[in-house]
């Protein structure tokens, strides 16, 4: 395959990442449950390019504007030696595998270390693992309290990583709502009931009222 048929290629897979990375993860917080702890995480537009994998002089929020109107040119992206075609290929299909990951059976590992960047968390499916820190302020103060996934990773991460834990419950709000509305999934020896006080007061009444009778759908 030409390296003009590759780009044009990528680039339709790159623009329906988009449109899935934008309609069910962004705008969106997910709180995930392991280990008697959880983390809240926001997927955000301007980390989109990062996780694509390609080489590009484009501003992340322009590369994913362009994706998002079906605009992007074959020039404005390329790959190389350290932004291989074939792994390009690999991050942008997981893009769209991502939303089916947060409804099912995954794990969190923890305390993860590459040869560029460390990260605090990651969820994996085994297949691949979405990396995820706090974002940093100019002072190197932390903003915010959500975790914001800032890489993907084409592998498990279980060597790379200190711990690893069973995700026991996955859950999911619109940021304009104050409590967690959905439950995406749940691991078969967890409920509802036994969670922490703390996280029972993030969920709404209606998630409360789930029992083990009615939960085979989030397994």
């Amino acid at each position: 395959m030409s390296r003009k048929r590759d780009r044009l290629v990528l680039k339709a897979k790159i623009e329906s990442a988009a449109n899935e990375y934008k309609k069910k993860l962004v705008g969106k917080r997910f709180l995930y449950v392991f280990d008697g702890r959880y983390i809240e995480v926001i997927f955000k537009r301007d980390n989109f390019r990062h996780l694509t994998g390609v080489h590009t002089f484009l501003s992340a929020e322009r590369f994913f504007k362009y994706a998002l109107q079906k605009k992007l040119s074959i020039s404005q992206f390329d790959f190389n030696a350290v932004h291989p075609y074939d792994l390009c290929v690999r991050k942008v299909r997981h893009i769209e595998e991502i939303a089916r990951m947060a409804t099912s059976e995954s794990f969190m590992v923890e305390e993860i270390v590459t040869k560029t960047k460390n990260y605090k968390f990651g969820t994996t499916d085994l297949n691949f693992t979405l990396c995820m820190n706090k974002e940093l302020d100019d002072k190197g103060y932390e903003k915010g309290d959500c975790y914001v996934v800032q890489s993907l990773r084409d592998e498990d991460c279980f060597s790379k990583s200190k711990n690893a834990y069973t995700v026991t419950h996955i859950f999911a709000r619109p940021n304009d709502k104050p409590k967690y509305t959905e439950l995406l999934c749940m691991d078969k020896s967890a409920n509802i009931e036994n969670l922490p006080k703390k996280i029972k007061e993030m969920l709404a009444p209606a998630i409360l009222t789930i029992n083990r009778e009615n939960t085979e759908e989030y397994q």
